[in-house]
């Protein structure tokens, strides 16, 4: 079994995943998280945050329809999503990060620490 390397990385979630961003470069913008990950793992976490693009318009969509028990539906997988999210990059996160995350509250409210991406 062939090791990817880990490289570091740069989340900004500040204004909802509908504009999040992941950089490998930290330049002069702000960020909120910096994980190390390898490619395959933050293909992993670009996936989700599409999910929850996707989601969000799904919901605002279902929203404004007659369709009574979709926005449920989309906003649990929104919300699974979003726990997947913050649980990779508390996995792959600095210590920094890590700490951040736990005075947040995430840590214990969502169960950050658990080795699974899912069930939540």
């Amino acid at each position: 079994m062939v090791a990817l390397d880990k490289n570091r990385y740069y989340i900004t979630l500040q204004s909802g995943t509908t504009v999040a961003e992941i950089r490998s470069e930290k330049g002069s913008s702000t960020y909120d998280f910096e994980i190390e990950a390898t490619d395959v793992e933050v293909g992993m976490l670009r996936d989700l945050m599409n999910n929850c693009v996707h989601g969000d318009f799904m919901m605002w969509m279902h929203g404004h329809t007659l369709w009574s028990d979709m926005p449920d539906r989309d906003n649990d997988e929104y919300d699974d999503n979003l726990r997947a999210i913050y649980q990779i990059i508390y996995q792959h996160g600095t210590s920094k990060t890590k700490q951040d995350l736990e005075q947040m509250g995430l840590v214990k409210l969502l169960g950050l620490d658990r080795n699974e991406l899912r069930p939540f």
